[in-house]
């Protein structure tokens, strides 16, 4: 493997020693607070056994955390965890401390590596405008996005309700922004959607993991029976103790579906007709932790192409979990071929 030299920089009021470094020994390092690892074919990432996953008692001796060697910059395909300096990682998870620290300063900085918050924070963009909040020239001017929604059934209490924006940035002037915030009122994530109907991707995250948040989670009450959808359209019409979980699964992996369990919270799962194989395994895991669960037998349409007399139907007859029930959904699977 060949070797790359890295000369440290100032950080703030820190200078960093001006000793050089080698890729070999930052494996060295690596391996010393994380244990074995494992080097990709290009020499560029190597894998480690995450310790995110670990500490969330999510045993694996699959290696699904990839470090960048050069950069020190990490990310788990499994959990999501990421950041841009391994070291904080080392900080958080391994007893070396010694070599926790010497990793930290071959990225950057025992300082960095310190002050570096895992999780990271959300912005929205710096030209971020509510739809609601345009005078007639913003109106003209983003037509096309009121128009996409305007079609899709939303009104304008909606677009009030769901804080819905625009920006004018390249990666969203032709999209429609929905953010979300946490109980405390603070932006924790959003969420946008090309207003193109011919888009190659048709929606966008923002960069923090939508396994460590509540969608619109200041707007909930897990006291009360949580209507769970799939998606943020689906969510306009339905009853206001709503939330989507972004996607199609759900697990003891996911930050709501620890907070249903905390609070025993009922739920009734709507999410789209083509995920009802998920929504069984779903309503199974609910189940084992003894959480009432409701599953919604809409067929034809998802929540988000109906009206609120239609979803409400839907909601007042979900079904509870019935083991037997999943089993004939599998077997109806398997002889009609669906799961070949």
């Amino acid at each position: 493997m060949a070797e790359h030299i890295i000369k440290f920089e100032k950080l703030g009021d820190v200078l960093y020693t001006t000793s050089m470094i080698t890729l070999s020994q930052k494996l060295n390092l690596i391996e010393a607070c994380f244990g074995k690892y494992y080097v990709s074919g290009d020499g560029k990432n190597s894998s480690i056994v995450c310790p995110f996953c670990k500490a969330k008692g999510k045993a694996t001796s699959k290696k699904k955390l990839s470090i960048n060697i050069e950069t020190g910059v990490y990310h788990c395909w499994v959990c999501e965890s990421k950041g841009r300096n391994i070291g904080s990682a080392a900080f958080k998870f391994s007893s070396n401390r010694v070599n926790a620290k010497k990793l930290s300063e071959a990225y950057g900085g025992f300082k960095k590596a310190v002050e570096e918050i895992i999780e990271e924070h959300v912005l929205l963009p710096e030209d971020f405008k509510l739809l609601t909040n345009l005078n007639n020239r913003g109106s003209k001017k983003y037509k096309y996005h009121i128009s996409y929604l305007k079609d899709r059934g939303l009104t304008t209490e909606d677009l009030h309700k769901f804080c819905i924006g625009v920006s004018d940035t390249y990666e969203y002037k032709n999209s429609v922004i929905f953010p979300s915030h946490d109980v405390a009122g603070n932006l924790n994530y959003f969420i946008s959607r090309s207003i193109n109907k011919k888009s190659y991707r048709r929606y966008k995250n923002c960069s923090v993991s939508r396994k460590e948040i509540i969608f619109r989670q200041f707007n909930l009450d897990f006291k009360k029976e949580l209507i769970l959808v799939e998606g943020v359209f689906d969510l306009i019409n339905a009853p206001i103790n709503s939330t989507c979980i972004l996607g199609s699964w759900l697990n003891e992996d996911y930050l709501l579906f620890r907070e249903i369990v905390k609070n025993k919270t009922p739920v009734v799962l709507c999410l789209d007709p083509d995920a009802r194989k998920k929504s069984m395994e779903i309503m199974k895991l609910l189940n084992s932790y003894c959480v009432p669960a409701r599953l919604s037998l809409h067929n034809n349409k998802d929540f988000g192409d109906m009206n609120k007399d239609e979803i409400q139907y839907f909601i007042n007859n979900a079904k509870p979990f019935d083991f037997a029930q999943s089993v004939r959904y599998l077997i109806s699977n398997i002889n009609s071929g669906s799961m070949f």
